[in-house]
Formats: C-alpha cells, structure tokens, sequence
C-alpha cells in the first residue's frame, strides 16, 4: 500500500490493489514524514522560522512550510551555521519531489548529504535519515527499511518518541511490501496505538487508510465512514494537511456503489484543486482512480487515456512502484480493447519497471500473470506456462507469510485469477490434469492447510486483548443505538488488531491432490464439478472415476447476477421454474456426465457458493429429486477428508446436542414464523426457539448413550467448549447464528448469556478454528451458517471453520429459516441416518420429504452438505433411530 503525502508532502506509495485488508491492513499506513523540533527557539530570526516550518511539516503541509525553509536556509548560511541550514535545505526537498524533481536523484543527494561535515548535528542527521526514508519507501522497500530503522533508533535517543512510533509504522509498511506481512502487522499496530492517542496527523492518515482498506474488499458503503472521519478530522486539525488519500479513496467507494457521476464530478473538484501545485505524485493516484471509474462505467478508452496519464507522472518521478502498477492496469485495459500488442509492450515496461525493486514481490505475480495470459493469447504457449508457473511459485512464498487464515484468503481472493488464468490456458491446451492441479492450489487452500497442520489452542487464562474483546461484544449485544453501536465497532476492530500479534509463520498447504488419485478415490456414481468463473468465458471441470473434460460456461457476471436473483425469490418463498431452468442450462445442462452419474459434488466459485444447486431445475423437475447434491471446498479437501475418515476415533461418544434460545415460547400461532437469525447481533433480536428443545431431545433419545445435552441457561460456549469435543462423533447445535460479511471472524454461533466477563456468549469463527474436533458429523441447525465472503478461493464462513477445525462433514443452512420447518427437517434427517443412509442421502430424502408436501424451495433448498458425503454415521445395529422410524 502505498500512500499519498497530504497535498503538501512527498506522495509515498499507495496502490488501490495493495489496499488488502479486512483485518490484515486495513490499518497499514506511511507514517507521516517530518517531526517537532523539541527544544528552545528563539521569537525572531530563522529559529522562529524553523519552528514554524517544523510545526507546518509535522501535520504534512510541506509545500506551505517551504518558503519558510528556504527563507531559513540563507540567514542561517549568512550566519555561518552548516548544520541549520543543511536542515533547512534537505526540509525543502519533500515540497519538490512531486515536480520534476525524480526520487533517484534526491536519494542521491541525500546520500551525499550525510557524509558531510553538517550532518554530524544529530537533529540535523535525524532530519536527513527521515526524509531520506520517505523518499526511498517509494523507490525501494528495502532500503527504506533500513533507514527508517535508523530514523527509529536515533529518535529514541533525541526523546523525539512520536516521530519514533511513525518510523515503527514504516518500517511495518516496507515490510509488507517485502512480503513480510506478519512483521507488517505488528509493526504497522504499535503505530496505531500511539497514532490514536497522540498524534492528530497520523490520525486522519489511519482512517484514510482503514477506509481505502475497505475499499479493496469491496466494502464501498462502509469505507465511507472513516474516510469521511479523516475529512472531518482534517478540517478541525488547524494546520493539518488536504487529505488527499481518503479524498481519492471516497471517489473510488462513490463509483464502487454506482454513483459514478458524483465520482466524477469530486475528481474533476481533486483535479482542479491539485493541478494548481503540479503534484506529480498526487496526479498520478488520481489518474489510476478515476481509470478505475471508467473501466466500471465500461469507457475502455477513457480508461486507456488515464492510464497513460499515470504512466507518464511515474516515469516523470522514476517511480518504479507506480510505474509497475500503472503499467499492469494499462495492459488488462487493453487486453479488454483486444488490443495485445500494445498490451504486452505495457507489461513488459511494468515489468521492467519492477527490476528496480527486486525485493518488492506484491505486484510481481499478478504482472507476469498478466503476461502470460497475453502471450497465451498470441499463441506463444510454451512461454505462457513457464510465466504462470513462476507466478504461482511467486504467489504461494507470498502466502507463506500471512499472519492469519482471514488474511491468507484476502490475498488469495486479490491474486488468486493467476491461477485461474494458468488453469484456462493448460485447459486449453488438452493438458486437463496439469490444469486440475494449478486450480487446486487455490482451492480449499486454507481448509487443507488447517487439516494438515490443525494446532488446538492450549487452554489458558483470557489475555487483557481477549477480555476486553468480550466486554465490548457484550456492550454491542445489549446496545440498539446506531452511534453507540457504530463506535463499539471501531473499538473492536482496533482490539481485534491485537489478537495473535506474535503470530508464527503460517505452514505450507499440502501439495494438490493429482488427478489420478483424486480420481481412483471417487465412488463409481460420483460426478465431481469444479467451477471456475471468468471474463469472458466461465469453466467447469468434471471429474469421475474414468473421465475428466472441461466445459466452457457463460461469462462470470451473467451467471452470478442470474444466482443472486434466483437466491433472492426463494428467500422469499416463491417458486420460479424458468430461472431454475435458466441457471441448469448454465451451469449443468452443459455437462453430460450429469446425466449418467448420480451423486453430484460441487465445488463452487465466487457468489456460486450461495446457490442452492439443489433447486436449479430441468424439465419441471428439481435437481433435489434426480441427484445427490453436496458442496466441497476442493477436490484436495474432499480427498484429506476422506482419508482421514479411516483414522477418526471408533469408541468416541457418540453425540451432543445444544439447544440455548428454548424459554419463554411464543404463541403458537407466531410459531412457525420464528427464524434462527440475528441481524446484528443484537439481544433483542435473540428470540426463544421453542422447537429447538424437542429437536435436540428426541436426536438424543434415539442415539447409543452415554449422549451429553446443553438446554437452556446450561448452554454456554464456556460449557460447550469445556467438552471433550474430541471425543463427539456427532455435534448438534441448534442455536441463533449470525453471518457478518464485511468481518467474517466475527460471524458466530450464539450460545446463552453467561455473567462471566470471559464468556460473551459468542462462539465466533476465529474460535471455532481451534476448536479440537474429530467429529464425524456436525449440523448447524442455525441460520446463515453457509454465508459468507466469497473469492476465488472459496468462501470465507462458519462452516469451513468448522471443516478446518477436523470435523468431517457439516450441516448448514444459506438462508435465515423457520424454527418449526427446521426442527422437523432436522428429526427426519437423523430418523434417516438411522437406517445406516449415507449422511447426504439422509439429508437429501429428508428435504425430499419437505419438497412432496408442497414447500416451495425456501424451506428445503437452504440446507447443504459440505465436507465428505458418503459414509453412513451409523448401521442399524448401532443406534434407536431405526426402531423408531419402523414404528
């Protein structure tokens, strides 16, 4: 990320693709350059002057502070003092970068500047290191590195400790840039926590770059919020600088919501107010901005026009970094336009352009992604697969270096269409099983890392982060005001930052499953699809046991908005066979291995993970009553699954069943509108489930005993997690859920309220990763618990925590549903499963049997099975359930 210098300072590096992060960096910043001058000046002179300049530099209004500099510089030459007015000169040099000036030429200036005599007075080198840093942030991360570490250690030895902290937040920057996003994270939060409470500058530079984070998740509306913060805050700060970067970013959230023509008109206001300075630095941000307006607008040659206006301010500033940005989004421009000539020959200066900054890797992979996708289309194949090979390589040692599993997807939703592009081309090609493995190393990536490499978190005391992140949960619940809830937020996402902050380096994934072997493993009646969604042409590979073709679909955009409108109508219960039509032909009517093989496995892509694949139809009949439809992250995944089945524990206990919300029923008339959803979370919204009670009692009584059950107050996540869940063959929980998209960590399970400040009551996806599973069944007879982001890696929600904490298979729901419907569909299911049916086929006759009373998708179609689909969870021999459905 890179970011701009307020108007009046040096622009230092900030790329809209870099913005990663709901949680990783949303809150990565460039510290403000320049520091105060702590010690006695004189009234008048050029002392006063100085501090002036010095008190102007510190909140980053350099351009006006250089006057004062310069003025500054020649009294102190007149008075014979070196020192001073060696500071004064190199104070004036972040007001000139951004015109003609090029970074290459002030670092070597700098450089000299240092081995003068001058530079011996150590507020005069610290002055010089700091600009320095600033200047070399743009132009290499690891030598900014470097010098920003010096600019650390000699301010803690001049007491000057803010502009330390700004150094730390630096040094955190770089280290991002160098691939080191774990170091980046704890360097870029110990700036965070000084910035809030001392330093109004760096303030309104965090909420800038917190909202531009959003925006690289797609969160336009929410990113509107800080960055109006920081705009406010900048207006009330006296002295503080224009604020550039959240300016540039809400111009980019406007156009991201559709109001691109009041994108427009505040670019054309930032143009005006900007091309008045000649801001090199700051024009060329706004052109890479508002080129991204117009290739939403579908203005390919706008777009192409304001990309070489880009183009044109790096190349003037040497700056390598915006040069290899600017350069990329040029040649997917023109790869649009169908233009690749000029697009390879902008690729190719973006790549070049990156040599000058060897150490920098963020962009690399998506550049020779980029590359080879041209070189594909020319026809130069065998150069096409060597760059997508190397791009992948590149990626995965970037992966290597997260700090977290949310972070890892975030990355690989931003990245992750190199490999889908490596995938069409070896597809293309005829080379099916190459293509396999390269999509594969994407797919269900971090579910097949946490099942290679699970590591249960060793029960201990809450840390301080820990506790207050429950405090402020338990303050969220109890609170319906929108200000008081809005500020809770931003207390718990500044507290969430300090979770796992000494993170070790996460394990490598296991290498993708081959072809053959994922194919020897599959059962004879089995049709594995895996889904890859593009522009212009969507694919779908299917696999069985004795054949593997791929299929071109229709483009991305028209199947997931044909989805999302099919998604909408069931959720509110109407019936609409054309569409289901519609969407089989698209996705399956294609495929002929659907109509010969029975038992359907899907692993979705991007919004197709909320489409209930059950409910598409042919001919007037549902796919629900001619297939056995389940969902899996990967065919790796499916894979590990199924040989860790054949290590899951024999004599486990065989079951427990939680049932919190089950007091205070409604009139039975309201009964079957309750739903098992929340909105917020909020208390009020935490109805009784009166059905839930019946639900888990009655799957108890028919199981082998010992069972355990957890009603009512009793249904703690303290209680639930104290278990020996290990030891649980079967885990059913019949709770409220909630699905945060923006935060997916925070989606949760909702247990009873405890009066322990440690319990919140919260069992939320960070905690389910760690929980020690070994189950062979959990169901999720809760709402929303299949929701989530969704990216080219999958989608981001309770269920796959639960698959990456070790349980086989899971039972969720896409849609809130109705407490009563639910409970009913849940009892058959296991009624089902106690005729020694496999666990999907249990579920399948029990949605079967919803779907011949003449319930319309909503109350069936929401319930999927993820994970391993097969195996039956017991034999009659074992369990009542039998006995009780013969009767």
């Amino acid at each position: 990320m890179e970011a701009k210098v307020d108007r009046s300072a040096m622009r230092i590096a900030s790329s809209p693709t870099l913005r990663i992060a709901t949680g990783l960096l949303l809150a990565v910043l460039l510290s403000v350059v320049g520091y105060q001058v702590f010690r006695r000046l004189n009234s008048h002179g050029p002392e006063a002057l100085l501090k002036r300049a010095d008190e102007m530099s510190w909140l980053n209004s350099w351009i006006a502070a250089e006057p004062l500099y310069r003025t500054a510089e020649v009294e102190f030459e007149q008075r014979h003092e070196p020192s001073k007015a060696l500071y004064a000169r190199v104070s004036e040099m972040p007001a000139l970068s951004e015109s003609s000036t090029t970074i290459p030429s002030q670092i070597a200036t700098l450089r000299h500047d240092l081995s003068l005599p001058a530079a011996r007075d150590p507020e005069t080198r610290l002055r010089i290191l700091t600009i320095l840093g600033m200047l070399e942030t743009n132009y290499d991360a690891a030598m900014g590195r470097e010098t920003w570490a010096e600019v650390e250690s000699l301010a803690i030895r001049r007491r000057h400790l803010l502009l330390a902290s700004r150094a730390v937040g630096e040094q955190g920057f770089a280290a991002f840039l160098l691939g080191d996003i774990a170091t980046a994270k704890k360097d870029v939060l110990r700036a965070w926590t000084v910035a809030k409470f001392a330093d109004p500058a760096a303030h309104i530079r965090y909420a800038s770059m917190y909202g531009a984070g959003l925006l690289e998740l797609h969160k336009y509306k929410e990113a509107l919020g800080p960055l109006d913060e920081a705009i406010r805050v900048a207006a009330k700060t006296r002295g503080a600088a224009y604020p550039s970067i959240a300016i540039d970013a809400k111009i980019e959230a406007l156009s991201g919501l559709g109001r691109n023509q009041e994108a427009l008109a505040l670019a054309a206001q930032e143009m005006q107010k900007i091309s008045t300075y000649h801001l090199s630095g700051h024009l060329y941000q706004l052109y890479q901005t508002r080129a991204g307006i117009y290739e939403r607008m579908g203005q390919w040659d706008q777009a192409v026009s304001d990309l070489k206006q880009a183009v044109r301010y790096a190349k003037q500033l040497s700056y390598w970094r915006g040069l290899t940005q600017a350069d990329g989004t040029l040649a997917e421009a023109y790869i649009h336009q169908g233009a690749l000539e000029p697009a390879l020959s902008a690729i190719n200066e973006a790549i070049d352009a990156n040599k000058s900054i060897p150490d920098e890797l963020y962009f690399v992979p998506r550049n020779l992604g980029i590359k080879a996708e041209i070189l594909s289309r020319l026809g130069d194949v065998k150069a096409s697969n060597e760059l997508y090979e190397k791009s992948a390589d590149l990626l995965d040692a970037l992966l290597s270096k997260v700090p977290t599993p949310m972070v890892e997807r975030e990355l690989l939703s931003d990245l992750g269409i190199v490999y889908a592009g490596y995938f069409a081309s070896l597809s293309d090609q005829g080379k099916l099983a190459e293509a396999f493995q390269a999509i594969e190393r994407v797919r269900g990536r971090v579910e097949a890392q946490a099942l290679s490499h699970h590591e249960v978190v060793v029960p201990h005391q809450p840390s301080p982060a820990e506790l207050e992140l429950t405090s402020l949960n338990l303050k969220l619940l109890d609170t319906d005001d929108p200000n008081a809830r809005g500020r809770i937020l931003d207390s718990i996402y500044s507290t969430e930052q300090q979770l796992g902050a000494d993170f070790q380096e996460i394990q490598q994934p296991p290498k993708p499953v081959p072809l053959t072997i994922f194919q020897h493993d599959l059962r004879a009646s089995e049709l594995f699809v895996e889904y890859i969604l593009g522009e212009p042409h969507s694919y779908a590979l299917a696999v069985t046991a004795n054949s593997v073709h791929r299929y071109t679909l229709p483009p991305k955009s028209e199947l997931e908005k044909e989805a999302a409108q099919y998604r909408s109508e069931i959720k509110q219960k109407k019936t609409d066979l054309p569409l289901a039509q519609q969407l089989y032909d698209g996705l399956l009517g294609g495929i002929p291995e659907v109509g010969k093989e029975h038992d359907l496995i899907v692993a979705p892509d991007g919004k197709l993970h909320l489409l209930p694949f059950s409910a598409l139809a042919n001919s007037g009949r549902y796919v629900l009553t001619t297939h056995l439809v389940t969902v899996a992250p990967s065919g790796t995944v499916l894979d590990i699954l199924r040989h860790r089945a054949n290590r899951t524990i024999q004599d486990d206990l065989p079951y427990v069943g939680v049932a919190a919300w089950i007091s205070k029923p409604p009139p039975t008339t309201l009964l079957a509108t309750i739903h098992r959803a929340v909105s917020g979370p909020e208390r009020r919204n935490l109805v009784a489930l009166p059905e839930s009670r019946n639900e888990v009692e009655t799957i108890a009584s028919d199981f082998p005993k010992p069972s355990t059950i957890l009603l009512g107050n009793h249904a703690t996540k303290t209680a639930f997690t104290e278990l020996p869940l290990n030891e649980y063959k079967v885990i059913h929980l019949a709770l409220h859920g909630y699905a945060d998209p923006e935060f997916p960590d925070r989606s949760a399970l909702i247990f009873a309220p405890q009066s322990s400040p440690a319990d919140d009551g919260l069992l939320q996806v960070r905690d389910i990763r760690t929980l020690p599973l070994n189950s062979e069944l959990v169901t999720l007879s809760a709402c929303d618990t299949g929701v989530g982001p969704v990216g080219e890696e999958g989608v981001a929600n309770i269920v796959n925590a639960f698959i990456e904490a070790g349980a086989q298979s899971v039972v969720s729901t896409l849609w809130e549903l109705e407490d009563h419907s639910t409970a009913q569909l849940m009892i058959d299911f296991y009624q089902h499963l106690g005729r020694g049916e496999g666990k999907a086929e249990a579920l399948r006759q029990a949605q079967l049997d919803l779907l011949k009373s003449g319930d319309p998708p909503y109350f069936w179609a929401g319930f999927e099975l993820d994970g391993e689909p097969s195996t039956p969870l017991f034999t009659s021999s074992t369990s009542n359930l039998s006995l009780r459905s013969s009767r």
